[in-house]
């Protein structure tokens, strides 16, 4: 009781001390003109302190609901309790906002969110707060955009300039929710900005600048000033970035979201198309089961393409089995979330994902210990590596001279019967590349490390068919379809 009630009367007296506060800063301002940098104003001072005065009271209150006491000559919250949310209790983590904004302060906002990418979470509440203390909240973002695209093209591709972009796109989304009263000298330079930046990018262009341009669009309210169906197009290529349900409903593009999703469609994106579907609630035109069906096609002609590309290798073999075990746990999850397994049987999925993995975790088993018996996989060599290697024996065949034709047999030949009998002729390979009467795999009866009951015909980083012989067969990544 003690403790609430000393924390009661400091409560009282932050008014008392927020105005002598401010009468020293009058007195500071009235010498300002003998500083070189003065900018702060007194609004943006006392709009920080209220924000904490606001929050540490609302903690007062919360604490005085828990212990159910109330100090002396204090009157009682209603309902003698405060139900609000942790995290809406606690003082901002970013205070600086208020004050930036309050004196509208484009750079310095700018700058502030890219020094804070980790943080973003936090300030998506507190930067549409912080736009309630601006004068002019849509003018002070126009103005913070002004290095989206920089007047050199070659610093395009900097890391630097991905992260402005990056912030100018977060300050946009956020303003576009804001949704201030926007005038029209701002709306105007808005627009001119917006055509200065569609003439720098293109359609397929599938980077923050199509991203950035389409929210200048919803945030300023110009999505009607261009064609729907150029601006289907560029969310077709911003469409991998979560902020892409936002922009539809920001560009009032709501009733075109079909044609969308049939775009996506069309060019193999069906697991987008998904996420499409289910956010606009549109699965009266795109049922979900062919829609699930076509994602595990696709992924299986990926995962077969791969294998092909990468020649059976054991490193295209695992990359096709990842990118089917991704496809299904993405498939059985939308399956579970949304009850349709009376529609679309989980079980034989789950099977195959488990018969999938296993296989994984046998190779991986199978090349530990072919590491562990001494024989380590072959490097895996670039394009560039094989060629110069080609290049290499290709010109060392030009260089060689013949071998000179052995002299005849007899008194002056130089060689002798000491020398004794010629080498045997090396046998030609036969089929899948196995020498006639050389015994095959290891001497003895000892069962090859290579092999697993599971899939004996496992990748190995040394030919299976003798030492230095290529075999002619390779085995699946996985088992057939």
């Amino acid at each position: 009781m003690a403790e609430l009630k000393k924390i009661s009367d400091a409560l009282k007296l932050i008014d008392a001390k927020k105005e002598s506060l401010r009468k020293a800063f009058e007195d500071l301002d009235a010498h300002s003109s003998s500083l070189s940098s003065f900018t702060l104003t007194w609004p943006a001072i006392d709009a920080h302190f209220s924000s904490i005065q606001s929050s540490l009271t609302r903690q007062f209150e919360t604490l005085q609901s828990r212990t159910g006491s109330v100090p002396e000559n204090d009157t009682p919250p209603a309902n003698n309790a405060v139900s609000l949310p942790p995290q809406n209790d606690a003082v901002p983590s970013h205070p600086q906002l208020r004050l930036i904004c309050s004196a509208m302060d484009a750079e310095p906002l700018l700058r502030y969110i890219m020094d804070h990418p980790n943080d973003r979470e936090a300030l998506r509440s507190e930067l549409l707060e912080a736009f309630q203390v601006a004068q002019d909240p849509a003018k002070m973002v126009l103005d913070a955009l002004t290095r989206f695209f920089p007047s050199k093209a070659n610093g395009d591709g900097s890391s630097e300039l991905h992260t402005l972009r990056r912030s100018c796109v977060f300050i946009l989304e956020r303003l576009m929710l804001f949704s201030p009263e926007i005038g029209e000298d701002v709306r105007q330079r808005a627009k001119s900005l917006a055509e200065e930046w569609k003439g720098k990018m293109k359609i397929g262009d599938n980077t923050l600048k199509p991203l950035g341009f389409l929210h200048l669009l919803g945030a300023y309210g110009l999505g009607s000033d261009y064609d729907s169906t150029e601006l289907i197009e560029l969310l077709v290529d911003v469409v991998r970035f979560r902020e892409v349900y936002g922009l539809c409903r920001g560009l009032n593009l709501v009733d075109k979201v079909p044609d969308l999703i049939e775009k996506l469609i069309s060019s193999g994106k069906q697991n987008l198309a998904v996420k499409f579907v289910l956010e606009f609630k549109l699965t009266h035109k795109f049922p979900l089961i062919p829609l699930l069906k076509d994602i595990l096609e696709s992924a299986r002609n990926a995962a077969k393409k791969l294998c092909k590309d990468g020649k059976l290798s054991l490193q295209s073999k695992n990359e096709a089995a990842s990118k089917e075990i991704s496809a299904l746990k993405q498939v059985i999850k939308y399956i579970n979330e949304y009850n349709l397994e009376n529609e679309y049987p989980v079980g034989p999925l789950e099977k195959r994902l488990q018969n999938i993995e296993s296989h994984m975790a046998a190779r991986a088993a199978a090349k530990k210990r072919l590491v562990g018996a001494g024989y380590a996989p072959a490097p895996i060599m670039s394009r560039q590596q094989k060629q110069q290697r080609r290049n290499h024996q290709v010109q060392g065949r030009r260089t060689t001279a013949p071998a000179p034709a052995p002299a005849p047999a007899g008194p002056s030949s130089v060689l002798s019967s000491a020398d004794g009998p010629p080498p045997p002729p090396v046998p030609s390979a036969g089929l899948c590349g196995i020498i006639p009467g050389l015994p095959m795999g290891f001497p003895g009866n000892i069962a090859p490390p290579y092999l697993h009951p599971m899939e004996p015909q496992l990748p190995l980083p040394f030919p299976h068919a003798g030492f230095g012989l290529q075999s002619h067969y390779p085995p699946p990544y996985f088992p057939h379809y």
